[in-house]
């Protein structure tokens, strides 16, 4: 199942909501639906009111009702696969659209995490290109403020000062219910599922970051973690430990690796992190391959994300995220970094 926050092109983005994807074409409007089930083949004449308790605006708050939440999105997706074969056109209780064409859709980030967490120095290759050693002790890790995260399509900006404006694509877990001091053979059944995370990276600011022993407006600006396109249930990704990993800028792969290469499992990073409380809805990150713009060698054509760039980040079996580069346009005076 991939679930996804989305609103129709000409209707105001306050609207948006949780969908499900029907088929490769078409999004179905999961509340409404169920509401109409609810009404007309269940008999319940409060099922407007019912369907929005277990369909709530958020997919933080779908996760946090818990398994039943699935059953009910899983029967609701059944109606909707029965009307797009039997009439495209059906509505719910108050004349809404079930069906809409996914070209017609704006996507927004699947999950506003409680608590982004990165996993760094992931990738063997990756730590060769960087000059870094391997992190043997523990798992390389941090939070990302969630001021950061935007949607599949959104525009990423570059900060005025930033010269080296850095991508790296990431196969991203998302939790599925509170826990902590999870074993490593019960991390999956924390996981409600997977999406597509960029941990854009602004090398220049990091690097002054780094000499005062700091990591924050490098890898946290406004728009730095592209996510979505939507959260694919984990029962459709029995092995994300062998999933291709591939970054295209404006149509040229930069990264092409697969998660089968991480240094640190998603179990033993799942087990090692849920020493801190860890709830529904927090984003798990687990680091990104070789290929990147901070990888190249002195005499090698720069690949710095520039205005104007399309970044494409994909993840097989999962789906793909189209970000275009635009500068930071947001007004007010900006730090002076002497960079």
């Amino acid at each position: 199942m991939r679930l996804m926050i989305y609103n129709h092109h000409d209707e105001s983005t306050r609207l948006k909501r949780i969908g499900v994807l029907v088929n490769d074409h078409l999004v179905g409007d999961l509340r409404a639906a169920y509401a109409r089930y609810l009404v007309e083949k269940a008999g319940n004449n409060i099922g407007r009111e019912i369907a929005a308790l277990c369909f709530p605006s958020t997919i933080t708050d779908f996760l946090r009702i818990g398994p039943a939440a699935w059953e009910m999105a899983a029967l609701t997706l059944n109606c909707l696969t029965e009307w797009a074969h039997s009439d495209v056109t059906a509505t719910g209780l108050d004349d809404e659209r079930l069906l809409i064409r996914l070209g017609d859709c704006q996507l927004h980030a699947p999950v506003l995490p409680g608590k982004l967490i990165m996993a760094g120095r992931n990738y063997a290759n990756h730590l060769k290109e960087r000059g870094h050693a391997p992190p043997m002790r523990v798992p390389t890790s941090w939070i990302k403020a969630n001021s950061a995260v935007i949607g599949p399509t959104h525009d990423i900006c570059r900060p005025a000062v930033e010269k080296r404006l850095d991508y790296e694509t990431e196969l991203a877990l998302v939790i599925g219910r509170k826990c902590k001091n999870v074993p490593e053979h019960e991390a999956y059944d924390v996981i409600a599922g997977y999406l597509i995370l960029n941990d854009v990276t602004a090398r220049d600011i990091l690097k002054v970051e780094h000499e005062e022993g700091n990591k924050l407006l490098g890898k946290m600006s406004d728009t730095f973690a592209p996510t979505g396109p939507w959260l694919v249930s984990k029962n459709e990704i029995p092995d994300p430990m062998n999933l291709r990993i591939v970054t295209r800028v404006n149509g040229k792969i930069r990264q092409d690796s697969s998660t089968r290469n991480m240094i640190w499992s998603i179990p033993k990073l799942i087990a090692y992190l849920s020493q801190m409380t860890i709830e529904a809805g927090d984003i798990i990150a687990t680091g990104s391959p070789e290929g990147v713009a901070g990888g190249r060698k002195p005499g090698e054509t720069p690949w710095w994300l520039s205005p104007g760039d399309i970044l494409e980040s994909e993840i097989e079996n999962i789906g793909v995220l189209r970000n275009r580069i635009i500068d930071d346009s947001t007004p007010g005076k900006q730090w002076t970094w002497n960079l």
